[in-house]
């Protein structure tokens, strides 16, 4: 048995875990579901060593313990495998199951030891997979089973999982759920399951665990529950609607800054929507949902096979990010560390990137030219922090400002945010709503922003569409008609259908 017994933890006096108490027996699938923000990802990582709680104890078996590292957790015979695959690409299958732990000797590594270990793993684990493929080669779904064997290969009797299949196409999930069940079945791992997909966990798990703000609200099997419960449970109480202010209405013959017709991709479906001038529109889903892919193929960043895109009701016919800016059309990416900020850059020359060309003359950048545009932009924006030093020293929420600010310098028509408020502190992620607000209501810019945070799409958007399984299952209404319960309750009760129509 391992156990977490009334446990607690909180970030800078704001407690995301509230005496939450959970059990996985050997053999055992539990499955873990709640909203956005419901604190899942968050006790994942006490239960694997990555964050100790404020407070509360773990167990394992009768004998107390208490997780320094993630190593000390995997020493215990606790693995955990996150949504975002650790392996290298750039590996082979046996390098990578062999990472940290190489066979040497007098120094040397011993690549036919190596090679027959990685062998011997793949036939346990029923994997057919060549030891010698490299890993960019496999499908996500190879890897990811690839990845769960090399967590169970070090004596593992915990196993937690988070979002397994959100990556994977319907044959491709069930495939890997039924491979779950065996390890618990066969093996007598004990399996903790985060999934939003309600169908997948109702096939797989013994037991059901539901999390809402930070409590565990439903701890039952499955048998004793159904899904009109457990979405109930997850929506909880919050028939309220969040938005104090009065949000802006278009006129009925106003014209779309942004059309979506009929966008197909992996992972979308038959996505449509409008954004207009003056209006901010929030895309709500849970993950998986094909929220930032969306956004990403509207930007050019990943292609769409088929669906058409209007800009100022032009048709959007070469889909790349340089023709999306050319047309008007600026994205603020939500892996801003990844993809948004050149590190050793500082900042202002950070947000002029796109557009250095405006502060040139006869092939030399006119930096002066660019200091005082740039300047004004970010002191607009209210950085705090030199400018003039490397975008890596300032804050977060000071970070996103620049990524901000580089947009806002092309000029757009729309404005495409994913997650803006991404890991940035309170004071900042109320900057950066005034800020949107004032962008679209009182400077006219058609802005569609994506986030997983039900309160601050309620507390900034003026319209709402929420996807699910990469389709539209609620178009876009008006703001006021929307409240938490009511978006959880969208994105969950379809989230089933959806993905079953996949």
């Amino acid at each position: 048995m391992f156990a977490a017994r009334n446990i607690t933890k909180s970030f800078a006096g704001t407690a995301v875990l509230v005496g939450v108490s959970l059990e996985i027996a050997a053999g055992e699938v539990v499955g873990l579901v709640g909203h956005n923000g419901a604190g899942k990802s968050t006790l994942l990582k006490v239960l694997s060593g990555a964050h100790k709680p404020t407070s509360g104890e773990l167990f394992l078996g009768a004998e107390p313990v208490s997780f320094s590292s993630p190593a000390d957790a995997i020493a215990a015979g606790v693995g955990t495998v996150y949504q975002e695959l650790s392996l290298l690409d750039n590996l082979t299958v046996t390098q990578n199951i062999c990472l940290g732990n190489e066979i040497t000797r007098a120094g040397q590594l011993q690549k036919r030891a190596m090679r027959a270990h990685a062998r011997a793993l793949l036939e346990r684990f029923q994997l057919e997979l060549s030891p010698d493929a490299l890993l960019r080669d496999l499908p996500v779904a190879q890897r990811q089973l690839l990845e769960i064997a090399i967590a169970c290969d070090r004596d593992t009797k915990f196993l937690l999982l988070d979002e397994p299949t959100t990556a994977l196409e319907g044959d491709q999930a069930d495939d890997l759920l039924r491979y779950v069940a065996n390890l618990a079945a066969q093996r007598q791992i004990g399996v903790l399951l985060i999934n939003h997909k309600l169908d997948e966990l109702f096939g797989v798990a013994d037991r059901l665990v539901a999390l809402t703000n930070g409590r565990c609200v439903i701890d039952t099997p499955v048998r004793e529950v159904d899904r009109q419960a457990v979405v109930a449970a997850i929506a909880g109480a919050d028939h309220f609607t969040i938005n104090q202010r009065t949000p802006v209405r278009r006129a009925a013959e106003q014209a779309p800054a942004l059309q979506v017709e009929g966008l197909r991709s992996p992972m979308l479906r038959d996505v449509s929507f409008a954004a207009y001038p003056g209006q901010i529109l929030g895309i709500y889903g849970l993950s998986g949902s094909g929220r930032s892919e969306t956004l990403r193929a509207v930007a050019g960043v990943e292609r769409a096979h088929t669906g058409d895109i209007k800009v100022g009701g032009r048709p959007l016919r070469s889909r790349t990010p340089a023709k999306a800016i050319k047309v008007g059309v600026a994205f603020v990416t939500e892996e801003r560390k990844a993809d948004g900020i050149v590190p050793e850059l500082d900042a202002q020359l950070n947000a002029a990137l796109p557009v250095l060309k405006r502060f040139s003359r006869s092939g030399w950048l006119r930096k002066s030219w660019l200091r005082r545009e740039v300047g004004q932009l970010l002191d607009k924006l209210q950085l705090r922090g030199d400018a003039r030093n490397a975008v890596v020293s300032l804050s977060g929420g000071n970070q996103q400002k620049v990524v901000l600010a580089r947009a806002l310098l092309q000029n757009p028509q729309v404005l495409l945010l994913d997650e803006p408020t991404k890991g940035v502190d309170i004071g900042a992620k109320s900057e950066i709503h005034v800020l949107l607000r004032e962008l679209a209501h009182s400077q006219g810019l058609a802005v569609v922003m994506v986030s997983s945070e039900e309160e601050e799409i309620l507390d900034v958007a003026d319209e709402v569409l929420v996807l699910a399984g990469g389709a539209v299952v609620a178009p876009a209404r008006p703001v006021e008609d929307m409240d938490i319960a009511t978006l959880r309750e969208l994105a969950w009760s379809e989230q089933d259908a959806a993905s079953a129509d996949r």
